[in-house]
């Protein structure tokens, strides 16, 4: 265990992430699959058809099932963020079918296999999102409302079955994360006229945790390492290096603000 200065002590033991070696030639396969697909964005061929091709590989084709085979082509199918008065048709019509093929590639056989999927979002998310930092690791079952909209700091993680409602604009801080089942609105809605809808930019500050099953609504901004507890329905700014917990969610303690500071301790401790 690393050492840590008085007074804080942390709980348990600390655990660092083994590195993994995949077995034969897994790695090179790989390789080939995700950097194959992001060269043919990059010669600008028709993302629609790189998506279809993707996830005919991925699927295992659908030969004589003419419906099957619609649902491996993005043209085919319907997104909810396309039905929004915000949509921007051009923007959505680019990132469409990198959704596309992000969602079902984990719907897939292939979609729990985490390193595949890590690289390959990462990937992805270049040509989606409005900025994406480093090592971005992002699980399976992760969604957007219009994904171009999403600011991605370095070294953020975002954890299974994450909502990142992007409608007004999220910005995911450096070393932020998002633990299962999160859920980040940008956007409201009129209680007595639920048409009328306004989007607000939503920030996650840097190296703030949002933990398991919390929600954090439209035109919050969390400071800080700040951290939101589980369950926790977050409607106001957070403070830095503040613990907000319950619904709604309010300040219950402060982090210890020494050793908060990472210029101050290793780097793999945070």
């Amino acid at each position: 265990m690393t050492d840590v200065p008085p007074p804080a002590k942390p709980i348990g033991v600390e655990m660092k992430l083994r590195q993994l070696n995949l077995p034969g030639d897994a790695d090179e396969l790989y390789t080939e699959f995700v950097s194959g697909i992001e060269q043919r964005i990059i010669a600008g061929e028709d993302r629609s058809d790189i998506c279809r091709d993707a996830l005919v590989t991925l699927w295992g084709g659908a030969i004589g099932n003419p419906l099957m085979g619609m649902q491996l082509d993005p043209r085919f199918v319907t997104l909810e963020s396309e039905y929004y008065g915000d949509c921007d048709p051009v923007k959505f019509a680019e990132v469409k079918p990198l959704l596309w093929l992000w969602y079902m590639y984990d719907r897939s056989p292939a979609g729990l296999n985490l390193e595949l999927g890590f690289r390959l979002r990462r990937m992805l998310a270049k040509y989606i999102f409005k900025r994406v930092g480093k090592n971005f690791k992002c699980f399976p079952f992760v969604e957007f409302t219009f994904g171009y909209n999403m600011e991605v700091g370095d070294n953020v993680v975002v954890h299974r079955w994450v909502l990142l409602d992007d409608r007004g604009g999220i910005v995911l801080g450096d070393k932020s994360s998002c633990a299962d089942f999160v859920n980040v609105y940008s956007h409201t809605h009129d209680i007595n006229l639920q048409q009328f809808v306004d989007n607000r930019k939503t920030v996650i500050g840097p190296r703030c945790r949002l933990t398991y099953h919390s929600t954090v609504l439209a035109g919050a901004q969390l400071g800080e390492n700040s951290m939101l507890g589980a369950h926790g329905l977050l409607t106001r700014d957070t403070r830095e290096h503040a613990v907000y917990v319950g619904i709604p969610a309010k300040k219950v303690k402060e982090k210890d603000r020494d050793l908060a500071q990472p210029t101050k301790h290793k780097e793999e401790r945070f």
